[in-house]
């Protein structure tokens, strides 16, 4: 048997999970980006990005791009890599679309209120970010 990273690796990559439509392409995201300017723009443009990459099974890419440093390096020290982890985390879960909300801009932090449809019981998450490298990146759940 394989085994499985730590629940809190898997929590720390809970974004992905939560927002991932798994190995099954969905229709996307719902958020209209038109209704938010400037900086939580951008930010409510890196959860959508979120979504589209894991969509697309690019993992490497989330870790590298949307992912903030410190969360990555979290996720690559659970000895298979980020990419490795956050595979797993998105294949595990279940299909679902999503829809930013709100977001909030707090200087280099934000966060983005996000619906999650799952089809069966719609819920709400917060995401943090923070700006690192003149880009907003996903920080936690």
């Amino acid at each position: 048997m394989t085994p499985r990273p730590p629940r809190a690796a898997l929590a720390a990559v809970a974004t992905c999970a939560a927002l991932a439509a798994g190995c099954q392409p969905t229709a996307g995201s719902s958020t209209k980006l038109s209704k938010f300017t400037g900086a939580q723009r951008q930010a409510a443009q890196t959860v959508v990005d979120l979504q589209s990459a894991a969509n697309d099974g690019k993992y490497k890419h989330i870790c590298r791009d949307l992912l903030a440093t410190a969360l990555a390096d979290r996720l690559a020290a659970r000895g298979h890599g980020c990419p490795a982890v956050v595979h797993e985390a998105i294949r595990d879960a279940d299909s679902i679309d999503m829809t930013v909300q709100s977001v909030r801009v707090t200087g280099p932090r934000a966060s983005a209120r996000v619906k999650l449809e799952t089809g069966k019981k719609d819920r709400t998450a917060t995401l943090a970010l923070v700006r690192e490298r003149g880009t907003w990146r996903i920080a936690g759940l």
